[in-house]
């Protein structure tokens, strides 16, 4: 978002969502919301109606999102831990 767009956090460290979805107004041409309601249920809200599409852009940002936390993560210096696995066990 830019510094035009940027919209308020709350007390309880959330972004008002009519805020949020108002920021969004004429960015996208398709768009897939999820979100909780009031009871806890999931909803999905979404701007074409092929169920297999959905399907693929909640799969795509799944992988997007994993790849994103990889990508964000400081280098580890560490050396991968030896195995505690005793591989000559099976030869004797």
């Amino acid at each position: 978002m830019s510094d035009s767009d940027a919209v308020e956090v709350n007390t309880e460290g959330f972004i008002d969502i009519d805020e949020l979805l108002e920021s969004l107004k004429g960015k996208y041409d398709q768009l897939l919301i999820t979100g909780f309601d009031k009871e806890g249920n999931l909803c999905i809200n979404s701007s074409f109606g092929s169920l297999p599409f959905m399907h693929w852009a909640l799969n795509r940002t799944i992988f997007e999102l994993g790849l994103y936390e990889k990508q964000s993560m400081p280098p580890q210096d560490e050396e991968t831990p030896e195995s505690i696995v005793d591989t000559e066990a099976s030869k004797k």
